[in-house]
């Protein structure tokens, strides 16, 4: 009885233990098999190239002489307006022929500072581009000779090369400035 108990005993062993590996067994059996895919050696790589793309503001110059204009223009600062100007400036108002010359517009500035005792200009919108800045102005002046305050709009077109204004015409009505 006791080699019988003991085979009993080694052959119950052998069973739970089947049983435990059994159930892992199971879930294997379930599961479709996978097939064996042989992997490929990979090929050299070309180096990968770093692309990026930077934004090139190339009106950058152009509107900050076109924020300069702006500046000088609404303190009335005749010297700094001066120092835009190429030598060789060519500068048209309304219904008048041109200036041409760095001596001919302080003779023009001499002569609006005569025309008038007060001046504000208020920009409307500034366009800079290429190698053109627009500015549309709002004015509001006193005439020296009768006192009396006049409304003012304009448009201001100036032509740059080389960072300076090289060719300026201004659109308005110029009966707006008559006494």
């Amino acid at each position: 009885m006791g080699m019988r108990s003991g085979k009993v005993l080694k052959a119950a062993r052998k069973t739970a233990a089947r049983a435990k590996s059994a159930k892992p067994r199971a879930a294997k059996a379930k599961a479709p098999k996978a097939k064996a895919v042989k992997a490929k050696a990979p090929k050299a790589a070309a180096p990968k190239a770093v692309i990026r793309t930077v934004e090139v503001d190339r009106n950058r110059g152009l509107r900050e002489l076109a924020q300069r204009i702006v500046d000088v223009t609404i303190a009335n600062d005749d010297n700094a307006t001066l120092a835009l100007y190429s030598d060789s400036i060519e500068s048209t108002e309304a219904n008048n022929p041109p200036s041409v010359g760095i001596d001919a517009i302080k003779e023009k500035f001499k002569m609006w500072r005569g025309m008038v005792t007060d001046a504000v200009f208020t920009p409307v919108s500034v366009v800079a581009d290429g190698r053109t800045i627009a500015i549309e102005w709002q004015g509001r002046v006193t005439l020296a000779a009768s006192g009396r305050v006049a409304e003012m709009n304009e448009v201001a077109v100036h032509e740059i090369a080389n960072g300076k204004i090289v060719k300026e015409r201004f659109y308005y009505d110029p009966s707006v400035l008559q006494g």
